[in-house]
C-alpha cells in the first residue's frame, strides 16, 4: 500500500529531522539517513515505489522553483561571470581526472567518458536545499554557485548527448550537438529577454484577480516543458520561472504568499521525499567488485569539484573561505546524475558495477558537501553580492 509507505518515510524523516536540529545539523543530512534506515539498504520497509517516485520528482521541481523566488536576478547577473569561469573549471577538471583515472582502470574509452561525465555534474536542488538550511541563500557563495551549476548541468547535459552518439553510432553527431546547443541558447536568451523586458507588465495584468499559486505552477511547469522539449532537465525552467517571478513584479503581500506555499511543499513535504529516495540507489556492492576504484572515484571527484571550482573562484579575487565554499557546495551531485548513470546502465553504455560506483560516488560527495560546508558558514557574509567588504571574508 503506497500509502502507508509515504506515511513511514514522511514520519521516519521527520523524526530523524528534529533530532538533527538539536544538534544544529542541517535537515538534508536527517532526510538522506532517514531513506537509508527505512530504505532498502538497511530495514527495507520502503521500496521506490511510483508514487515515492513522482513525489520524489516534484520535491526537484518545487526545491527549484522556489530557490530561484528566493534568489535576486540582479546578484545573480553581477555573479554571472564568475558563475561561467566556475561552472567550466567544475566540469573541465572533474572530468579529465574521470577520464584518466577511467582509463588506468582498464574501462574502456566510452565507459570512461561517461564516468567522466558522472563527475562532472553537480546537483542543483542539493545545493539550493543547503543553502537554505545554512540561512545563506543569499550570499555571493549562494549566487555564485547557483549560476556555475546551471553552466555545469548544461555542460552536463551536451557531453551526455555526445556519449550517447559516440555509443550509439560510434561518432559525433556535429549537427544534433549543433542543434541542441542552439536550442539551449536561443531558451536562455527568449526567458532573460522577457524577464526584463516584459514580465512586470504581464504580471500585472495575469495575477490581478486571479489565483496567483496557481499561475505560478502554471508559469514554471511551462518553463519546465520548454526546457525539456529542447533537451534540458525540467528543474532548470522551474529555477529559471522562480528567478521572474519575483518580488519587485509582484505586490509583496501577494509575493509573500506565494513564496510561503511553495516553500511549504518544497521543504515540508515533497523535498525531504526526494533526498530520502536518494539513499534508496546506494548500493554497496561497487566494494566488493571495485573497491579500490570507487574510493579513487570519490576522492577524484571530490578533488577535482572543490580544486576545480576553488581555484576559479580565487581567479575572480574571492577570498579563500569563500572560493571552499563554492567548491564544496559544487561538489553535491543528486538526481541528474543519478537519472543519467540509469539511461547510461538502459542503453548498455556502462554495466551495474560502473553505475555502482556512480551511486556510490553521487551519494558520498554529497554527505562531503554537507559537513565539509557547516563549519564554514559563519564566514560567509549573507547580502548583496558585491557589497561585501574584503576584511569580512
Amino acid at each position: 500500500m503506497p500509502y502507508f509507505q509515504i506515511f513511514l518515510l514522511i514520519a521516519s524523516v521527520w523524526a530523524i529531522g528534529r533530532v538533527f536540529r538539536q544538534f544544529n545539523w542541517p535537515p538534508l543530512f536527517g532526510e538522506i539517513l532517514a531513506g537509508i534506515i527505512v530504505g532498502p539498504v538497511v530495514l527495507g520497509v520502503v521500496e521506490e515505489s511510483e508514487a515515492i517516485k513522482v513525489m520524489a520528482e516534484l520535491g526537484i521541481f518545487f526545491l527549484m522553483l522556489h530557490a530561484g523566488l528566493e534568489t535576486s536576478p540582479k546578484d545573480l547577473f553581477k555573479a554571472s561571470k564568475r558563475a561561467v569561469l566556475v561552472g567550466v573549471a567544475g566540469v573541465v577538471l572533474p572530468f579529465a581526472l574521470g577520464l584518466g583515472v577511467s582509463h588506468l582502470f582498464g574501462y574502456s574509452f566510452t565507459e570512461s567518458l561517461f564516468i567522466a561525465m558522472g563527475l562532472s555534474i553537480t546537483a542543483i536542488a542539493v545545493s539550493a536545499k543547503l543553502f537554505k538550511d545554512y540561512a545563506i541563500m543569499n550570499s555571493r557563495v549562494a549566487h555564485i554557485t547557483m549560476g556555475a551549476a546551471i553552466i555545469d548541468d548544461i555542460l552536463g547535459l551536451i557531453l551526455f548527448s555526445v556519449v550517447l552518439s559516440i555509443a550509439e553510432k560510434g561518432h559525433i553527431d556535429a549537427v544534433e550537438l549543433s542543434i541542441l546547443i542552439g536550442k539551449i541558447v536561443a531558451f536562455f536568451g527568449i526567458v532573460l529577454f522577457l524577464g526584463k523586458r516584459f514580465f512586470r507588465q504581464l504580471n500585472k495584468v495575469l495575477y490581478a484577480g486571479n489565483k496567483a499559486f496557481t499561475f505560478t505552477i502554471i508559469v514554471a511547469l511551462g518553463f519546465g516543458l520548454v526546457a525539456e522539449a529542447i533537451g534540458l532537465h525540467i528543474i532548470i525552467g522551474a529555477f529559471l520561472a522562480g528567478l521572474f517571478l519575483r518580488e519587485e513584479i509582484i505586490e509583496v503581500g501577494l509575493f509573500n504568499k506565494i513564496e510561503d506555499r511553495v516553500y511549504g511543499l518544497s521543504y515540508s513535504l515533497f523535498g525531504p521525499i526526494f533526498f530520502a529516495s536518494l539513499a534508496f540507489h546506494l548500493d554497496f556492492s561497487a566494494f566488493k567488485t571495485a573497491a579500490l576504484f570507487t574510493v579513487v572515484v570519490i576522492l577524484v571527484a571530490t578533488l577535482g569539484k572543490i580544486v576545480g571550482c576553488g581555484l576559479a573562484a580565487r581567479m575572480t579575487k574571492l577570498g579563500p573561505k569563500e572560493s571552499l565554499g563554492i567548491g564544496l557546495a559544487m561538489n553535491s551531485r543528486g538526481a541528474v546524475e543519478l537519472i543519467i548513470a540509469s539511461i547510461g546502465l538502459e542503453y548498455g553504455v556502462i554495466g551495474t558495477e560502473v553505475f555502482s560506483v556512480l551511486v556510490v560516488m553521487a551519494f558520498a560527495t554529497t554527505i562531503i558537501s554537507i559537513i565539509g560546508l557547516k563549519p564554514l558558514v559563519k564566514y560567509l557574509p549573507v547580502g548583496t553580492a558585491d557589497s561585501v567588504p574584503k576584511h569580512e571574508i
